[in-house]
């Protein structure tokens, strides 16, 4: 199976920059910025996301709005690490929305979340639940973020 990447024309890049940039930006503008037809535009931003290059469009929400001031990078160290043990674990942390990312790790822990919760107390909910419902995990560690300095999933195009 090949899994090297498709090679993105100049055209391609472009117009990943601009979505990346505002995903409600228009065929119109597309095109004006790229200059291609709208025509062409939308057909090569469309094949773009057949093509999975392009995985979701959303809305970045402001968390602090919504009463999510807490953010918290939890890194998890497991028992065993046996497959059939970690399949529940990432259950878990697909269908929990306070889970913003997850990334299985090298070194000193498996796993590291990005956590958000309206205080530090529905964390200490949450970190219960996890611990009750993953008996696999041998130990949590926990950072409080004390300041966002960046955010953002735009990527670096040639």
């Amino acid at each position: 199976m090949n899994t090297s990447p498709k090679k993105l024309t100049a055209t391609d890049q472009a117009i990943l920059r601009i979505v990346q940039e505002d995903a409600r930006a228009t065929i119109e503008d597309i095109a004006a910025k790229t200059g291609l037809s709208a025509s062409s535009a939308q057909r090569r931003l469309q094949r773009l996301r057949e093509e999975k290059v392009i995985l979701g469009e959303v809305s970045i929400i402001d968390p602090k709005k919504l009463g999510l001031g807490v953010t918290l990078l939890v890194e998890l160290e497991l028992e065993r690490d046996r497959p059939e043990l970690m399949v529940k674990l990432h259950h878990w942390i697909a269908r929990t929305p306070e889970v913003q990312e997850a990334w299985c790790i090298t070194g000193r822990g498996d796993y590291t979340l990005v956590v958000v919760c309206g205080s530090i107390e529905e964390f200490d909910l949450l970190a219960e639940r996890l611990m009750n419902e993953n008996p696999n995990i041998r130990k949590f560690t926990t950072h409080v973020v004390l300041k966002t300095l960046k955010r953002g999933l735009a990527l670096p195009l040639k």
